[in-house]
């Protein structure tokens, strides 16, 4: 027999934007649930071992923080659970980032649901949707169990995919506007026992050179990094990658296969040719493969890459975007499109609002934006502002749906209640 329960908001995947948009919804008042397929939140940044928070800060050797509220949390449970959320810039790019450890990562978000309003559903899958007119009136999800229903609303897509937002029927964007590639996706693994100095760009490249020569297999990618901090022994390397629809079983497959075993020859050059790495050990890889780009909504508004690169203000601004659009081409070092120093561009309600569904609010990657632009707002702080402020949505509109109660103001409101910046 199928299993149904009501709320007035439900929010579909657990990563940064879904666990800032439950979060938020919950303290606006609305009875919340989050639905997340996998056995821990933090989406790739725990899930696929991307150990690195990118969109906290604005570029440059000075930066300003750009993220408050919910993100701002995260990072002071970091600091209390003895991580570095000191933001290092990039010698190379100048953009900011701070690394964290993934399974220091799972206990911080499960206390910070602990401690909320919010319910929590993890090994929950989305499987259809039940839709009347213009509105989604309750979501199948699916355990071992059987079916669940899920009455709500309102309602947040956050599953990176654009699943809810598809499911329902709506049309969706798809990689650059004219060949529509997208990403490459990468699968990071966990090397430990390397030194806990600073490894260059320079010494990987030299590595991955060095194994060509000798004739190691898949080694594709030349240029990355180390994710790591200084003094830190372990790190996580990104440079394994493949072109992939992420959608398809059968491509995901395929491509969960391959990317292992450029895991093990990547690892090889690191212990062959990197100083003082002749010890390494091969902790972990994955265990998902990091998206970072798939579908995407088609929105109220869209932000263009324009918006981003002109940092462009918005008087329905909902956060800020300070991450340089940076573009992963096939076997390519990545393209940044690099933003002024110390400034960032408004993010506009509207691109959180899908079109021709009224009760659909979408967060993270998927959210309406061109390509340049997806490449700026889709890393993990900026999805933290993105959350939060559709979370909010959400919660407003689930309680009254009169426009004028989710409206920017509105949310406006209430962010700066949640102490969120604009």
């Amino acid at each position: 027999m199928k299993r149904s329960i009501t709320y007035e908001v439900a929010v579909v995947g657990g990563g940064a934007a879904g666990i800032a948009a439950a979060l938020a919804s919950a303290k606006a008042g609305a009875k919340t649930i989050l639905i997340e397929r996998a056995s821990a939140l933090g989406g790739q940044g725990v899930n696929s071992q991307v150990a690195a928070y990118c969109g906290f800060y604005t570029r440059g050797q000075n930066p300003d923080k750009v993220v408050g509220g919910i993100g701002d949390l995260v990072l002071k449970k970091m600091n209390a659970a003895g991580m570095d959320i000191t933001p290092h810039p990039s010698p190379s790019t100048g953009n900011v980032s701070i690394k964290f450890d993934p399974e220091k990562m799972k206990f911080i978000f499960d206390d910070l649901f602990l401690q909320s309003k919010a319910d929590l559903l993890l090994h929950t899958s989305l499987v259809g949707v039940n839709k009347k007119g213009k509105k989604i009136k309750s979501l199948i999800c699916y355990d071992d169990e059987g079916l669940i229903e899920i009455n709500a609303n309102s309602f947040v897509d956050a599953s990176g995919n654009a699943n809810l937002i598809h499911l329902a029927g709506l049309k969706t964007n798809w990689g650059d506007e004219n060949t529509h590639a997208v990403q490459q996706a990468s699968l990071a693994f966990r090397v430990n026992n390397i030194p806990a100095r600073n490894i260059l760009m320079s010494e990987i490249q030299s590595a991955v050179k060095k194994g060509k020569e000798e004739g190691i297999p898949y080694l594709t990618k030349e240029k990355g990094v180390f994710i790591k901090n200084n003094g830190d022994d372990y790190g996580f390397l990104t440079l394994p990658s493949v072109d992939l629809n992420s959608l398809d079983g059968s491509n995901l497959t395929n491509a969960e296969i391959m990317l292992r075993k450029k895991v093990q020859s990547y690892f090889l050059i690191v212990k062959k040719y990197i100083k003082g790495c002749e010890n390494a050990v091969l902790v972990s890889s994955g265990p998902n493969i990091g998206i970072r780009e798939s579908r995407r909504m088609i929105g109220d508004t869209t932000l263009h890459g324009k918006d981003i690169l002109n940092v462009v203000k918005r008087k329905d601004s909902i956060g800020r975007a300070a991450w340089s659009p940076e573009i992963h081409h096939t076997n390519n070092q990545v393209e940044y499109k690099h933003m002024p120093d110390n400034d960032y561009a408004s993010i506009p309600l509207g691109s959180l609002k899908a079109k021709d569904i009224d009760n659909i609010w979408g967060a993270g990657r998927l959210i309406s934006v061109d390509h340049v632009a997806q490449a700026s707002i889709r890393v993990m702080g900026t999805s933290y502002i993105t959350g939060q402020a559709a979370g909010i949505a959400a919660g407003l509109q689930s309680k009254d749906t009169d426009e004028k109660n989710f409206c920017a103001d509105a949310v406006q409101k209430e962010l700066k209640a949640q102490r969120a910046l604009l």
